[in-house]
């Protein structure tokens, strides 16, 4: 049964840390130079994350019960074979990442096979802190993301890609830190943030439809650009969808597609790219400290903020700053 509203974040945090247990440590773990492979962390936010870097001279095999857990994942090197209820498998084999959503009562047998170095970094979170950071962020679902998360458990709700190069260096990074203690944390922390990010916006992107050309009308562009003069004004903190449509007489899909259409973003992207101009200024005109820079702008976490400048301006705040 689903989480109830009323659990208390220790009992959630709890959950999950079975849950990574059951994901990693429950695997028999072989010794490579005195080290145990497959390193487990509690971050923040409810976030956890598996760091497994190991060579076997068997296969290692765990049943794993779901528990409502999104798990992404970019896998560098090896092999496992995930077999769902004991009918669907599925292969990953080599640099792929993957997002599986791993329902209640869902039976997973996963394998790793013998003799391949396997290095990758799994992270996982309740399905219902990921709407939590969604509604938090004002991120829009796209319809195909929706569907992977609500739909009818009918087969297993699993997504594979080859990764990109950016999630193939946060991979690496996070395998190959050697920092120890508090810095190692916030360094996971903070490169785990990235890697949910960037996975997240992908799947987005690959999950919907090019949408379909509008017939825009004289009237529909008039009103369209009053939407964009309104959200120059506002972006820190804009209307919602439902009130645009209902202030500029459009309805849903003309204010959404034909924005897009007109301006060559969506509005969330056109307010997020506005967010993150206004906090570069900030950043580079005043010495506002960057979480607050974050709250100013209209983003829920330092954090959050700090992976949304990273990919628009490819540098963190705190570089912009001394740059």
């Amino acid at each position: 049964m689903p989480l109830s509203e009323t659990e208390t974040r220790g009992a959630r945090l709890s959950r999950l840390s079975d849950a990574l247990a059951a994901m990693s440590l429950d695997l028999p773990q072989p010794i490579v130079g005195g080290l145990v492979p497959w390193e487990t962390l509690d971050l923040k936010d409810g976030i956890g994350m598996s760091v497994q870097a190991c060579h076997t001279d068997r296969d290692i095999v765990a049943t794993i019960d779901g528990r409502n857990l999104l798990k992404f994942g970019v896998q560098l090197s090896g092999q496992r074979i995930l077999r769902f209820e004991g009918r669907h498998e599925t292969s990953l084999e080599g640099a792929a990442t993957a997002v599986l959503l791993h329902d209640y009562g869902v039976s997973k047998e996963e394998r790793l096979i013998a003799h391949r170095d396997v290095r990758g970094v799994v992270v996982a979170m309740c399905s219902e802190d990921l709407w939590r950071f969604l509604d938090e962020e004002k991120t829009p679902v796209s319809s195909g993301f929706r569907s992977f998360l609500v739909r009818k458990r009918v087969r297993p709700r699993l997504a594979i890609a080859a990764p990109t190069p950016e999630e193939i260096a946060i991979a690496a990074a996070v395998i190959n830190c050697r920092r120890t203690g508090a810095l190692r944390r916030l360094y996971v922390e903070a490169k785990v943030t990235e890697l949910f990010c960037l996975i997240l916006d992908r799947f987005q992107a690959e999950s919907q439809p090019p949408p379909s050309p509008f017939r825009l009308t004289h009237r529909d562009r008039c009103q369209l650009v009053g939407v964009r003069d309104l959200l120059l004004e506002s972006f820190v903190e804009p209307p919602t969808i439902h009130a645009l449509a209902r202030q500029f007489g459009l309805n849903r899909n003309k204010l959404c597609g034909g924005f897009a259409q007109l301006f060559g973003a969506s509005i969330y992207d056109f307010c997020k790219s506005l967010r993150l101009e206004k906090a570069r200024r900030l950043l580079m005109e005043t010495d506002i400290p960057i979480a607050q820079v974050a709250y100013a702008t209209g983003f829920s976490s330092a954090s959050a903020f700090s992976a949304s400048f990273t990919r628009e301006f490819r540098r963190s705040p705190s570089r912009q700053r001394t740059s």
